[in-house]
Protein backbone atom coordinates (compact mmCIF):
# COMPACT_ATOMS: atom_id res chain seq x y z
CA UNK A 1 0.00 0.00 0.00
CA UNK A 2 2.47 2.31 1.14
CA UNK A 3 4.37 2.16 -2.12
CA UNK A 4 0.82 2.87 -4.26
CA UNK A 5 0.42 5.60 -1.77
CA UNK A 6 3.60 7.05 -2.84
CA UNK A 7 2.92 6.73 -6.47
CA UNK A 8 -0.41 8.37 -6.54
CA UNK A 9 1.05 11.44 -4.23
CA UNK A 10 3.67 11.43 -7.06
CA UNK A 11 1.44 11.68 -10.17
CA UNK A 12 -0.82 14.23 -8.35
CA UNK A 13 2.00 16.12 -7.82
CA UNK A 14 2.88 16.14 -11.72
CA UNK A 15 -0.80 17.08 -12.32
CA UNK A 16 -0.70 20.55 -13.20
CA UNK A 17 2.40 20.78 -11.55
CA UNK A 18 3.52 24.13 -10.24
CA UNK A 19 6.71 23.74 -8.54
CA UNK A 20 6.99 24.82 -4.94
CA UNK A 21 10.04 25.38 -2.34
CA UNK A 22 8.70 22.42 -0.23
CA UNK A 23 8.98 19.74 -3.19
CA UNK A 24 12.55 19.73 -2.44
CA UNK A 25 11.72 19.18 1.19
CA UNK A 26 12.49 15.01 2.49
CA UNK A 27 9.75 13.22 3.80
CA UNK A 28 12.57 13.42 7.41
CA UNK A 29 12.40 17.13 7.00
CA UNK A 30 8.03 17.00 6.61
CA UNK A 31 8.11 14.56 9.42
CA UNK A 32 10.06 17.05 11.54
CA UNK A 33 7.78 19.98 10.69
CA UNK A 34 4.45 17.70 11.20
CA UNK A 35 5.65 16.36 14.93
CA UNK A 36 6.75 20.32 15.51
CA UNK A 37 3.46 21.63 14.17
CA UNK A 38 1.61 23.85 16.46
CA UNK A 39 -0.81 26.16 13.70
CA UNK A 40 -4.09 23.78 14.56
CA UNK A 41 -6.17 24.91 11.30
CA UNK A 42 -10.25 24.62 10.42
CA UNK A 43 -11.20 24.27 14.16
CA UNK A 44 -14.93 24.95 14.97
CA UNK A 45 -15.99 23.54 18.65
CA UNK A 46 -19.13 24.38 18.38
CA UNK A 47 -19.87 22.12 15.43
CA UNK A 48 -16.84 19.57 16.09
CA UNK A 49 -18.81 17.64 18.37
CA UNK A 50 -16.42 14.71 17.65
CA UNK A 51 -13.55 16.73 17.84
CA UNK A 52 -12.00 19.06 15.27
CA UNK A 53 -9.91 18.06 11.95
CA UNK A 54 -6.35 17.63 12.64
CA UNK A 55 -5.16 19.82 10.11
CA UNK A 56 -1.98 21.93 11.04
CA UNK A 57 0.21 24.21 9.35
CA UNK A 58 3.40 23.41 8.43
CA UNK A 59 5.21 26.87 8.90
CA UNK A 60 7.29 28.74 7.56
CA UNK A 61 6.66 27.36 3.88
CA UNK A 62 3.15 27.00 2.55
CA UNK A 63 2.20 23.63 3.09
CA UNK A 64 -0.76 22.04 5.61
CA UNK A 65 -0.56 18.55 6.91
CA UNK A 66 -3.91 16.51 7.24
CA UNK A 67 -4.56 13.68 9.33
CA UNK A 68 -6.05 10.58 7.62
CA UNK A 69 -6.75 7.58 9.82
CA UNK A 70 -7.39 5.15 7.33
CA UNK A 71 -5.80 4.78 3.69
CA UNK A 72 -6.02 8.09 2.16
CA UNK A 73 -5.52 6.12 -1.96
CA UNK A 74 -9.61 7.81 -2.21
CA UNK A 75 -9.08 10.89 -1.81
CA UNK A 76 -5.63 11.55 -3.54
CA UNK A 77 -7.26 9.60 -6.69
CA UNK A 78 -9.97 11.79 -6.74
CA UNK A 79 -8.15 14.92 -6.37
CA UNK A 80 -5.70 13.73 -9.21
CA UNK A 81 -8.79 13.02 -11.54
CA UNK A 82 -10.42 16.18 -10.79
CA UNK A 83 -7.06 18.17 -11.37
CA UNK A 84 -6.35 16.51 -14.53
CA UNK A 85 -9.78 16.39 -16.03
CA UNK A 86 -11.39 20.15 -14.85
CA UNK A 87 -10.54 23.58 -13.74
CA UNK A 88 -11.75 22.81 -10.05
CA UNK A 89 -9.46 24.22 -8.03
CA UNK A 90 -8.56 21.79 -5.77
CA UNK A 91 -5.29 21.21 -3.19
CA UNK A 92 -2.08 20.17 -4.52
CA UNK A 93 -0.98 17.06 -3.21
CA UNK A 94 2.69 17.03 -2.40
CA UNK A 95 3.55 14.42 -0.26
CA UNK A 96 1.83 11.23 1.58
CA UNK A 97 3.63 9.47 4.66
CA UNK A 98 2.79 7.52 7.43
CA UNK A 99 2.36 8.45 11.33
CA UNK A 100 5.27 7.83 12.64
CA UNK A 101 4.26 8.40 16.09
CA UNK A 102 1.20 6.45 16.20
CA UNK A 103 2.02 3.71 14.14
CA UNK A 104 -0.81 3.86 12.16
CA UNK A 105 -2.89 6.31 9.82
CA UNK A 106 -1.45 8.99 7.33
CA UNK A 107 -0.83 12.48 6.81
CA UNK A 108 -1.71 13.80 3.69
CA UNK A 109 0.97 17.14 3.36
CA UNK A 110 -0.69 19.50 0.43
CA UNK A 111 -0.83 23.27 -0.30
CA UNK A 112 -1.87 25.71 2.32
CA UNK A 113 -4.97 27.64 0.48
CA UNK A 114 -4.88 31.53 1.86
CA UNK A 115 -8.48 31.94 2.34
CA UNK A 116 -11.24 31.61 4.92
CA UNK A 117 -13.94 28.44 4.40
CA UNK A 118 -17.37 29.40 3.57
CA UNK A 119 -19.09 29.26 6.57
CA UNK A 120 -16.90 31.12 7.98
CA UNK A 121 -17.23 34.11 6.21
CA UNK A 122 -21.07 33.64 4.22
CA UNK A 123 -22.57 36.56 6.10
CA UNK A 124 -19.81 38.82 5.28
CA UNK A 125 -20.19 38.59 1.15
CA UNK A 126 -22.46 41.05 -0.55
CA UNK A 127 -24.66 39.33 -3.01
CA UNK A 128 -22.55 39.89 -5.91
CA UNK A 129 -20.33 37.52 -4.06
CA UNK A 130 -22.42 35.25 -3.41
CA UNK A 131 -23.67 34.91 -6.79
CA UNK A 132 -20.42 34.48 -8.22
CA UNK A 133 -19.79 31.69 -5.74
CA UNK A 134 -22.91 29.41 -6.27
CA UNK A 135 -22.18 30.11 -10.32
CA UNK A 136 -18.53 28.69 -9.48
CA UNK A 137 -20.26 25.61 -7.54
CA UNK A 138 -22.88 24.66 -10.14
CA UNK A 139 -20.46 24.65 -12.86
CA UNK A 140 -17.53 22.62 -10.99
CA UNK A 141 -20.49 20.26 -10.01
CA UNK A 142 -21.42 19.99 -14.12
CA UNK A 143 -17.60 19.64 -14.97
CA UNK A 144 -17.31 16.96 -12.15
CA UNK A 145 -19.97 14.94 -13.92
CA UNK A 146 -18.16 14.65 -17.14
CA UNK A 147 -15.09 13.17 -15.81
CA UNK A 148 -14.61 9.73 -17.59
CA UNK A 149 -14.48 6.82 -14.53
CA UNK A 150 -11.74 4.36 -14.54
CA UNK A 151 -14.96 1.54 -13.83
CA UNK A 152 -18.27 2.77 -15.17
CA UNK A 153 -20.67 0.19 -13.23
CA UNK A 154 -18.20 0.33 -9.53
CA UNK A 155 -19.95 2.36 -7.67
CA UNK A 156 -18.05 4.28 -4.19
CA UNK A 157 -14.68 5.25 -3.54
CA UNK A 158 -12.21 4.89 -6.29
CA UNK A 159 -7.94 4.68 -5.90
CA UNK A 160 -7.47 3.66 -8.98
CA UNK A 161 -6.86 -0.39 -8.92
CA UNK A 162 -10.43 -1.53 -10.22
CA UNK A 163 -11.43 -2.87 -6.67
CA UNK A 164 -14.59 -1.52 -5.06
CA UNK A 165 -14.07 0.30 -1.69
CA UNK A 166 -16.25 1.17 1.09
CA UNK A 167 -18.88 4.05 0.87
CA UNK A 168 -18.63 6.53 3.58
CA UNK A 169 -20.11 9.29 4.42
CA UNK A 170 -23.68 10.57 4.13
CA UNK A 171 -26.82 8.35 4.31
CA UNK A 172 -23.95 5.60 4.20
CA UNK A 173 -22.97 6.98 8.16
CA UNK A 174 -20.46 3.85 9.41
CA UNK A 175 -20.00 2.51 6.13
CA UNK A 176 -21.90 0.12 3.65
CA UNK A 177 -19.72 -2.40 1.03
CA UNK A 178 -18.32 -2.43 -0.75
CA UNK A 179 -20.00 -2.97 -4.07
CA UNK A 180 -18.84 -4.73 -7.19
CA UNK A 181 -21.45 -3.69 -9.15
CA UNK A 182 -24.10 -0.34 -9.34
CA UNK A 183 -26.85 -3.26 -8.39
CA UNK A 184 -25.24 -4.09 -6.02
CA UNK A 185 -25.92 -0.84 -4.20
CA UNK A 186 -29.01 -0.67 -5.55
CA UNK A 187 -29.95 -3.75 -3.76
CA UNK A 188 -28.32 -2.49 -0.58
CA UNK A 189 -30.79 0.49 -0.70
CA UNK A 190 -34.12 -1.71 -1.00
CA UNK A 191 -32.85 -4.19 1.43
CA UNK A 192 -32.67 -1.02 4.13
CA UNK A 193 -36.60 -0.60 3.46
CA UNK A 194 -37.39 -4.13 3.61
CA UNK A 195 -35.76 -4.42 6.52
CA UNK A 196 -37.89 -1.43 8.49
CA UNK A 197 -40.96 -2.96 6.37
CA UNK A 198 -40.42 -6.36 8.18
CA UNK A 199 -39.85 -4.66 11.63
CA UNK A 200 -42.94 -2.19 11.19
CA UNK A 201 -44.84 -5.63 10.81
CA UNK A 202 -43.70 -7.33 12.86
CA UNK A 203 -44.37 -4.47 15.50
CA UNK A 204 -48.16 -4.48 14.11
CA UNK A 205 -48.30 -7.65 14.45
CA UNK A 206 -48.63 -7.96 11.24
CA UNK A 207 -51.05 -5.47 10.22
CA UNK A 208 -49.12 -2.95 8.60
CA UNK A 209 -47.02 -3.42 5.64
CA UNK A 210 -44.71 0.11 5.36
CA UNK A 211 -44.42 1.29 1.69
CA UNK A 212 -41.42 1.90 0.02
CA UNK A 213 -40.47 2.35 -3.88
CA UNK A 214 -36.91 0.94 -5.54
CA UNK A 215 -33.61 2.53 -5.53
CA UNK A 216 -33.39 4.28 -8.93
CA UNK A 217 -30.84 3.27 -11.13
CA UNK A 218 -31.65 4.95 -14.07
CA UNK A 219 -28.86 7.60 -13.86
CA UNK A 220 -25.31 6.74 -14.65
CA UNK A 221 -22.75 7.00 -12.04
CA UNK A 222 -20.44 10.30 -12.21
CA UNK A 223 -17.73 11.64 -9.93
CA UNK A 224 -19.20 13.42 -6.66
CA UNK A 225 -17.63 14.93 -3.98
CA UNK A 226 -19.65 14.02 -1.95
CA UNK A 227 -19.20 16.00 1.01
CA UNK A 228 -19.84 19.85 -0.25
CA UNK A 229 -21.04 21.95 2.32
CA UNK A 230 -19.87 25.11 3.48
CA UNK A 231 -16.75 24.05 5.65
CA UNK A 232 -15.37 22.22 2.50
CA UNK A 233 -16.04 25.18 -0.13
CA UNK A 234 -12.97 27.70 0.42
CA UNK A 235 -12.66 31.11 -0.68
CA UNK A 236 -9.19 32.21 -1.56
CA UNK A 237 -7.65 36.07 -1.13
CA UNK A 238 -8.11 35.94 -5.13
CA UNK A 239 -11.55 35.09 -4.30
CA UNK A 240 -11.42 32.06 -5.94
CA UNK A 241 -13.41 29.34 -4.63
CA UNK A 242 -12.03 25.82 -4.25
CA UNK A 243 -13.32 22.07 -2.71
CA UNK A 244 -11.58 20.67 -0.49
CA UNK A 245 -11.58 17.48 1.89
CA UNK A 246 -12.14 14.45 -0.68
CA UNK A 247 -12.39 12.02 1.18
CA UNK A 248 -15.55 10.82 0.24
CA UNK A 249 -15.83 11.42 -3.14
CA UNK A 250 -16.91 8.50 -5.62
CA UNK A 251 -18.63 7.02 -8.44
CA UNK A 252 -22.50 7.67 -7.69
CA UNK A 253 -25.60 8.58 -9.11
CA UNK A 254 -25.88 12.70 -10.04
CA UNK A 255 -28.32 13.48 -7.25
CA UNK A 256 -26.14 11.64 -4.13
CA UNK A 257 -24.33 15.51 -4.71
CA UNK A 258 -27.23 16.67 -3.42
CA UNK A 259 -26.92 14.80 0.27
CA UNK A 260 -24.57 16.36 2.03
CA UNK A 261 -26.38 19.69 1.49
CA UNK A 262 -29.93 18.45 2.61
CA UNK A 263 -28.15 17.28 5.81
CA UNK A 264 -26.97 20.39 6.56
CA UNK A 265 -29.77 22.76 5.41
CA UNK A 266 -31.71 20.82 7.82
CA UNK A 267 -29.91 20.08 10.81
CA UNK A 268 -31.76 20.19 13.77
CA UNK A 269 -29.47 22.48 15.83
CA UNK A 270 -29.71 26.07 14.34
CA UNK A 271 -25.97 26.70 14.80
CA UNK A 272 -25.08 23.83 12.26
CA UNK A 273 -27.61 24.23 9.79
CA UNK A 274 -26.81 26.10 6.33
CA UNK A 275 -27.40 29.65 5.92
CA UNK A 276 -31.23 29.85 4.22
CA UNK A 277 -29.71 32.43 2.29
CA UNK A 278 -27.22 29.79 0.93
CA UNK A 279 -29.69 26.67 0.92
CA UNK A 280 -32.52 28.47 -1.36
CA UNK A 281 -29.58 28.37 -4.42
CA UNK A 282 -29.13 24.24 -3.50
CA UNK A 283 -31.50 23.30 -6.49
CA UNK A 284 -29.79 25.37 -8.91
CA UNK A 285 -26.13 24.62 -7.39
CA UNK A 286 -26.99 20.68 -7.72
CA UNK A 287 -29.74 20.75 -10.61
CA UNK A 288 -31.29 18.05 -11.86
CA UNK A 289 -34.23 17.01 -9.54
CA UNK A 290 -31.50 15.88 -7.05
CA UNK A 291 -33.81 17.60 -4.26
CA UNK A 292 -36.60 15.86 -5.16
CA UNK A 293 -34.90 12.61 -4.65
CA UNK A 294 -33.04 13.86 -0.84
CA UNK A 295 -36.68 15.02 -0.03
CA UNK A 296 -38.95 11.68 -1.18
CA UNK A 297 -36.28 8.71 -0.68
CA UNK A 298 -32.85 9.64 1.36
CA UNK A 299 -34.52 11.67 4.06
CA UNK A 300 -37.28 8.35 4.50
CA UNK A 301 -34.19 5.75 4.04
CA UNK A 302 -32.21 7.98 6.91
CA UNK A 303 -35.48 8.48 9.00
CA UNK A 304 -34.41 5.20 10.54
CA UNK A 305 -33.17 4.88 14.54
CA UNK A 306 -29.40 4.69 15.05
CA UNK A 307 -28.35 1.29 15.40
CA UNK A 308 -31.13 0.48 13.24
CA UNK A 309 -28.92 -1.35 10.25
CA UNK A 310 -27.26 -3.60 13.20
CA UNK A 311 -30.32 -5.31 14.22
CA UNK A 312 -31.13 -8.74 13.83
CA UNK A 313 -34.10 -8.75 11.50
CA UNK A 314 -35.31 -11.18 9.09
CA UNK A 315 -35.45 -10.98 5.99
CA UNK A 316 -37.41 -13.74 4.82
CA UNK A 317 -40.03 -13.07 7.54
CA UNK A 318 -42.92 -12.81 4.85
CA UNK A 319 -41.71 -15.67 2.96
CA UNK A 320 -41.84 -17.65 5.93
CA UNK A 321 -45.03 -16.11 6.87
CA UNK A 322 -46.62 -16.91 3.47
CA UNK A 323 -48.34 -13.27 2.91
CA UNK A 324 -49.03 -12.30 -0.73
CA UNK A 325 -46.01 -10.31 -2.41
CA UNK A 326 -48.21 -7.93 -3.69
CA UNK A 327 -48.58 -6.79 0.21
CA UNK A 328 -44.85 -5.94 0.98
CA UNK A 329 -42.89 -5.87 -2.17
CA UNK A 330 -42.28 -1.97 -3.52
CA UNK A 331 -44.92 -1.13 -5.85
CA UNK A 332 -42.62 1.83 -8.36
CA UNK A 333 -39.25 3.03 -8.54
CA UNK A 334 -38.25 6.07 -6.61
CA UNK A 335 -37.99 8.70 -9.43
CA UNK A 336 -39.38 11.71 -10.28
CA UNK A 337 -42.83 12.38 -12.57
CA UNK A 338 -41.88 12.64 -16.41
CA UNK A 339 -43.02 16.32 -16.20
CA UNK A 340 -41.20 17.30 -13.54
CA UNK A 341 -37.99 15.90 -15.30
CA UNK A 342 -38.73 17.78 -18.48
CA UNK A 343 -39.56 20.78 -16.74
CA UNK A 344 -35.92 20.59 -14.68
CA UNK A 345 -33.70 19.78 -18.13
CA UNK A 346 -35.39 22.75 -19.27
CA UNK A 347 -34.39 24.95 -15.91
CA UNK A 348 -31.07 22.99 -16.88
CA UNK A 349 -30.62 24.06 -19.96
CA UNK A 350 -31.75 27.90 -19.26
CA UNK A 351 -28.93 28.10 -16.42
CA UNK A 352 -26.30 26.79 -18.18
CA UNK A 353 -27.00 29.14 -21.29
CA UNK A 354 -27.23 32.08 -18.84
CA UNK A 355 -23.75 31.01 -16.73
CA UNK A 356 -22.18 30.85 -20.77
CA UNK A 357 -23.00 34.44 -21.55
CA UNK A 358 -22.44 35.48 -18.33
CA UNK A 359 -18.53 33.57 -18.99
CA UNK A 360 -18.38 35.87 -21.80
CA UNK A 361 -18.53 38.98 -20.33
CA UNK A 362 -18.01 39.01 -16.48
CA UNK A 363 -14.46 38.55 -15.08
CA UNK A 364 -14.42 36.80 -11.51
Amino acid sequence: MGHQLSALASASSRTCHIPSPSDKLSDEELQNLIMNAKDRIGKMPELDILGSPRVYRLSPHALVAKYIATDPSNEVYAMQLVQQNTTVPVPQVRRVLPDRIRGKGFWLVMDYIDGECLLAIWSELGWWRRLQVICALRSYIRQLQQIPLPSKNVPGPMDGTGRPLSCLGGHFRDGAGPFPTYAAMAAWHDEQNHRYQVDWNIESDGTYFWPYSKFDTSAPLVLCHFDLHLRNIMLDKKNRVWLIDWAYAGAYPFWFEYVPFGFWANAASPDRRTPRSFARFLDFIVGSCASWYFNNYITKLDSRPMGFRHFVIDNDHFIKQGIDPKLYQPVDVARPSQCRIMAQKCLDLFYDTLMGVRALFVVD
